[in-house]
């Protein structure tokens, strides 16, 4: 996770980014080292600044320049925390008039400079940068952004990194493929692993290693579900799982031809990893280690490249390196035959997918009941 910088004031502080956590940690870390915790009662003033309505943001505008032209009690130290001003992101509230006044008067109070017994910390999601008030905070005051990646593994990587971290200062133990999948459960947001985490120590008690029950038992699925979880029913052969996983996807409405479009790279990946494993040219990871990309033996430069090149997207982008590394472990529950046989129903049900009149949602779960047939006995 990564913390980009600019210093110009000690007095006021803009902080902002996808890491949610790492932004109020920051934010309690300069108040509480500019106002002892004992005198913030008197000292510190929140403003909770999520609004959904242009009245709203007004309203804690107004407020946030009112405390700051006022001293501190007994003319003392004053912070004033302007949180969760994620409005000042959004077009339709930063663009009314009456919003982009109020912004530029607390610019110009910026700008004006603040006494060494005064403390402004605005905390948000993100802030237009082409926006006057970005400008001014450029110029005078410290603005730190808390970024997660830009690409979605990116992130996923990013949150395995701080939930495994936070787990173990929870003093939790907590396996690889536990850890993804708390991750692929609750999504990215950094506030939010903490919250769950949280609430994980507080269900496991006296017990500190993490199951895979205990996060289907007490967690949130904060986040939407991923088509990596259909393919791991599937591959588990989990009928109600997939068709639970399905309806979830379909109800976020995901189109039935792209899930489609989904099992068909699916199913040539896990057959470039069958015939991979057959010519030992891979090995399939062992249980309980992270995924961190194909376990390949000794190959030639020119097959190597070729296989990663099978292996990579429409537009050249490398496979995952999570995904990569459990497509072994995947492709290994599967004959050749069954590849072979299930691509074969992918291909049968995408063209009365795009030719018949049943409907869509219809033939993928008919599909779906067929690609989790039973296993036959494996071959390796």
């Amino acid at each position: 996770m990564r913390a980009r910088a600019t210093t110009k004031s000690a007095q006021v502080s803009l902080l902002i980014g996808e890491n949610q956590f790492s932004v109020q940690a920051a934010a309690r870390e300069r108040i509480n080292r500019f106002l002892p915790i004992p005198d913030q009662a008197l000292g510190l003033e929140i403003i909770d600044a999520q609004a959904d309505k242009i009245e709203q943001a007004l309203a804690c505008l107004r407020r946030c320049l009112e405390a700051v032209r006022t001293v501190g009690l007994l003319s003392g130290r004053k912070a004033v925390w302007l949180r969760g001003a994620d409005s000042l992101g959004q077009p339709k509230i930063s663009g009314n008039k009456d919003v982009q006044e109020l912004l530029r008067v607390l610019a110009e109070t910026i700008a004006g400079g603040m006494t060494a017994d005064q403390l402004l910390i605005i905390t948000a999601l993100k802030i237009d940068r082409r926006s006057s008030f970005y400008k001014a905070c450029e110029r005078s005051a410290e603005i730190v952004e808390f970024d997660l990646g830009e690409k979605p593994w990116e992130k996923d990587r990013e949150a395995l990194s701080f939930a495994g971290k936070t787990f173990a200062e929870a003093g939790l133990q907590i396996g690889a493929e536990t850890l993804h999948a708390f991750v692929l459960r609750v999504g990215t947001d950094t506030m939010q692993i903490a919250q769950e985490i949280s609430k994980l120590a507080t269900y496991l008690g006296e017990r500190h290693v993490v199951q895979a029950d205990d996060i289907a038992a007490i967690t949130s699925a904060c986040r939407e579900l991923v088509f990596w979880q259909l393919e791991d029913a599937i591959v588990q052969r989990d009928i109600g799982r997939a068709l639970t996983v399905l309806r979830q996807l379909l109800a976020q409405r995901e189109k039935p031809i792209f899930l489609m479009i989904c099992l068909e790279g699916q199913f040539r990946n896990l057959l470039i990893g069958r015939e991979a494993l057959d010519n030992h040219w891979i090995r399939a990871q062992q249980p309980g280690k992270e995924y961190l990309g194909l376990l390949k033996n000794s190959l030639p430069a020119a097959l190597d490249k070729q296989l990663d090149q099978a292996l990579a997207s429409e537009k050249g982008a490398p496979m995952h390196p999570f995904r990569a590394g459990k497509l072994a472990v995947q492709a290994r529950e599967f004959s050749r035959r069954e590849i072979e046989e299930r691509r074969a129903w992918i291909l049968a049900a995408r063209r009365q997918m795009v030719s018949s009149a049943v409907p869509e949602e219809l033939i993928l779960e008919y599909l779906i009941l067929k690609l989790c047939e039973p296993r036959a006995p494996r071959l390796d």
